[in-house]
């Protein structure tokens, strides 16, 4: 069978994770139970995941030369992941968050760094020099200044355009024409309609995206098929982490929707994978829990 090949647009950073029994209170000092660093960001967590499963991975992200990037571009290329780099030869940092995790509550809360304002390339259109244009294209909403040319030549050029939908961001009402697929958070919502997942999925079929996902936490997945309506249930179970459980189902899927084109189908798949990595700490731990 020939390996899912995927191009994961988006955020990059250095992740920098307390794990802590609970989140201290204000004005106080604590120590955490673990501390790890690790890359992140939505594309790039995807992106992981997506190689873990034996997926070739194109991460089209900002790197740039700062004290962060040398961690991150090392663990991303003992991966196999296929770099471009819209940062090279600008003045860019790239981020560094913390997160704290609270063991007690499966909570998690990010402290991002300041937005940058560097301008980075920008990108019209797919490079033959980077091989074959991926038939699936995964893009987090970060850097799209940079790289929506990038994207409408690739949906002009038969790609699926997937969003994975954390969140609104700026320059959503552009992309929507371009989506085949939308797999959004209870976070993502639409400006001047309900804060509720029925309005963000209306919004999206309604640009057009014939397939959408809206993920509810521990609550079933909605989904929306062309349409006709699904649930999907989230297996119980007690979760340690759930930092970067979301990214880690947007990965999955653009995996196994790769290889079988089943919306559905993907979308379970995934729900098994990121559930699974709930019950320890990091993106990767699903490895180290298999099904059942």
């Amino acid at each position: 069978m020939t390996v899912p090949r995927v191009l994961f647009v988006g955020r990059a950073t250095l992740d920098v994770a307390y794990s802590l029994d609970r989140f201290p209170i204000e004005d106080t000092k604590v120590f955490a139970r673990a501390m790890r660093a690790a890359p992140g960001g939505p594309a790039t967590n995807a992106a992981i995941t997506h190689a873990l499963l034996g997926g070739e991975a194109v991460l089209m992200t900002a790197l740039g030369d700062g004290p962060w990037a040398a961690p991150v571009i090392e663990e991303l290329t003992k991966l196999g992941i296929e770099l471009i780099d819209l940062a090279a030869g600008f003045d860019y940092a790239m981020p560094l968050t913390t997160a704290l995790v609270s063991e007690s509550g499966a909570s998690r809360t990010i402290v991002n760094p300041p937005h940058s304002d560097v301008k980075l390339r920008r990108i019209e259109g797919w490079d033959a020099a980077w091989g074959e244009m991926p038939r699936l294209v995964l893009t987090d909403g970060f850097h799209l200044n940079e790289t929506q040319p990038l994207l409408s030549a690739c949906r002009a050029g038969g790609a699926q355009i997937c969003l994975d939908g954390g969140s609104w961001k700026p320059g959503t009402e552009e992309l929507a024409s371009l989506l085949s697929v939308a797999v959004c958070s209870e976070r993502f919502r639409v400006p001047g309609r309900a804060a509720e997942p029925e309005a963000s999925m209306e919004w999206l079929t309604e640009q057009g995206v014939a397939q959408v996902a809206i993920t509810l936490g521990a609550k079933p997945i909605l989904g929306w098929d062309r349409g006709r309506r699904f649930e999907i249930e989230i297996a119980a179970m007690d979760a340690v982490d759930t930092l970067g459980a979301g990214d880690v189902l947007h990965g999955a899927f653009c995996y196994h929707l790769a290889r079988t084109g089943e919306f559905e189908l993907s979308l379970r798949s995934a729900s098994e994978i990121a559930t699974r990595s709930c019950r320890g700490s990091g993106i990767r731990s699903w490895v180290d829990y298999p099904i059942g």
